[in-house]
């Protein structure tokens, strides 16, 4: 912010001096003065100057930009318990194309917003020292920019706010209809929906041509306003120039400057409009921030050698609050934590993790979900994700320790995992479990939080799975599981009771 109200005057410093020095020129050569060369290579040092400041500026708007960018992302995310309460897709495309759009809003926008209070200001003082007249009118014309922009930018607004919703619509049905185009392809009404996708997106292509229009007719207006508001100065003092009522060198540098007076504030109008993308997205990423938080309380301490916590209490509904005793789970030991379904145990897991991320430990977690999520690509890039020199036969190891083959797999390692809208018919739901829990276990983690780690899976297969966590939890590392299946737990294993109390 100071740098950009810095460079606001120093940028009106070089508009200045270089209207005076080039009608100084032009005024010299007409009259044969002297030292004309002198002001010529002075001119041509403020040009050089203005075009290295000018350059590294927005370099630096721009790396700031991207600084604040990361920052904004990193803020959203640091937080997991965001990914539970917020849709993918609207994240997905809130962190993808939503920030990504704050490059002009951020990067030129913003420091427009300080060029266009002070450059007018200082320009105007300026001219009223050579005409005092021609200072009044842009005085009185000046206005009518930001009037304008003002009226054009509220339809603008509106089309804004009504594009990112069709585009949130048509994200969110998208996504539901892949995850349902299975049942939809039995029922017959597979094409329905492609139509009705379609129909979205014929919507959303017309919301954005609508802002794409208005932007051109603001910037239509705004030209046309400020070249009538030039006009009448340069038609003034060129009638008071022919009644040599003013000195030639005063009318020039007047003539120059005039533009100066409404460029900085038709720009960042202009850019407005560029940028309302970048700002509809910051109302976004601010009511994201502002969502309602979880209403819990109990302090989880960790360390490298141990998590441990106090009466652990969180608001379910309005009456309703899970509560957890207090216990410590030191390294090379494990605790089950079972309860019914919604009764706070992956909220808690949840809370455990961001604790252990806040902390200044650089912790070695490894998180199993309730829902395994696995990249795009195949099932070796899940591992080079977390170690880029990961060995295939390490890889293969610590796979078949949760019971999954080379042989089960018809591409082995190669085995290609889609994204969303791909075919992922190769890989059972089980596997997938199976992948995930490999994956979570491959670096040997210091913590391991597993959250329903045997969901869905045949006995032998969860088994093996507990085997091979438990192994990681006997090596040494601090073991914390979710579950609400108590055969999993073996004779002598630590259980903790989520209860729900009713208030």
């Amino acid at each position: 912010m100071y740098i950009s109200f810095f460079a606001a005057f120093v940028w009106a410093a070089i508009v200045i001096a270089n209207a005076i020095l080039l009608a100084t020129i032009i005024v010299g050569i007409i009259e044969d003065q002297t030292g004309i060369p002198k002001k010529i290579l002075a001119l041509a040092c403020l040009w050089i100057f203005r075009s290295v400041f000018q350059s590294r500026f927005e370099y630096w708007c721009s790396v700031k930009a991207s600084a604040i960018k990361e920052e904004m992302r990193n803020e959203i995310t640091s937080d997991i318990s965001a990914f539970n309460q917020t849709s993918p897709t609207k994240l997905s495309t809130l962190l993808i194309k939503g920030l990504n759009s704050l490059d002009i809003y951020l990067g030129r926008f913003i420091p427009q917003t300080f060029f266009s209070m002070i450059l007018p200001l200082l320009v105007i003082v300026t001219i009223a020292v050579f005409d005092p007249l021609s200072a009044v009118i842009a005085v009185l014309t000046l206005p009518l920019i930001p009037f304008f922009g003002a009226l054009i930018g509220k339809f603008t607004a509106d089309s804004v706010n009504k594009k990112w919703q069709s585009l949130g619509t048509l994200s969110n049905y998208f996504e539901d209809s892949l995850r349902g185009f299975v049942t939809l392809k039995i029922f017959g009404r597979s094409k329905n929906q492609s139509q009705r996708i379609q129909k979205m997106g014929d919507d959303y292509t017309s919301e954005t041509m609508k802002v794409l229009r208005i932007s051109f007719l603001s910037a239509f207006a705004l030209e046309l306003c400020a070249t009538i508001s030039v006009a009448l100065i340069a038609v003034v003092v060129g009638l008071r120039l022919v009644d040599d009522t003013i000195a030639f060198k005063s009318a020039l540098t007047v003539l120059i400057l005039a533009p100066e007076v409404y460029f900085p504030l038709r720009n960042a109008a202009a850019l407005f409009h560029a940028s309302a993308d970048g700002a509809e997205a910051v109302k976004e990423i601010d009511v994201l921030k502002k969502r309602e938080p979880i209403h819990d309380s109990g302090e989880i301490e960790v360390s490298a050698d141990f998590i441990r916590w106090q009466e652990w209490n969180c608001e379910i509904s309005e009456h309703v609050r899970a509560h957890l005793s207090p216990a410590q789970i030191s390294r090379g030991n494990l605790l089950f934590i079972v309860g019914e379904s919604g009764s706070g145990k992956s909220t808690f897991a949840l809370r455990v993790i961001n604790s252990l991320l806040e902390s200044s430990l650089n912790p070695s977690i490894g998180y199993i979900p309730q829902i395994p999520h696995l990249a795009p690509g195949n099932i070796r890039d899940q591992f080079i994700l977390l170690k880029k020199s990961a060995d295939d036969a390490a890889i293969i190891q610590t796979l078949r320790e949760v019971g999954l083959h080379m042989d089960d797999l018809s591409d082995g390692l190669e085995t290609l995992i889609g994204g969303a809208g791909e075919n992922t018919s190769k890989l059972s739901g089980g596997q997938i479990r199976k992948i995930a829990v490999a994956r979570a276990l491959f670096q040997s983690p210091s913590f391991i939080i597993a959250d329903e780690p045997t969901a869905d899976l045949e006995i032998e297969s969860a088994r093996l799975i507990m085997s091979a966590l438990r192994k990681r939890s006997t090596d040494g590392a601090v073991a914390l599981f979710i579950t609400h299946d108590l055969s999993l737990v073996e004779d002598q294993e630590r259980t903790l009771q989520m209860k729900r109390v009713n208030e």
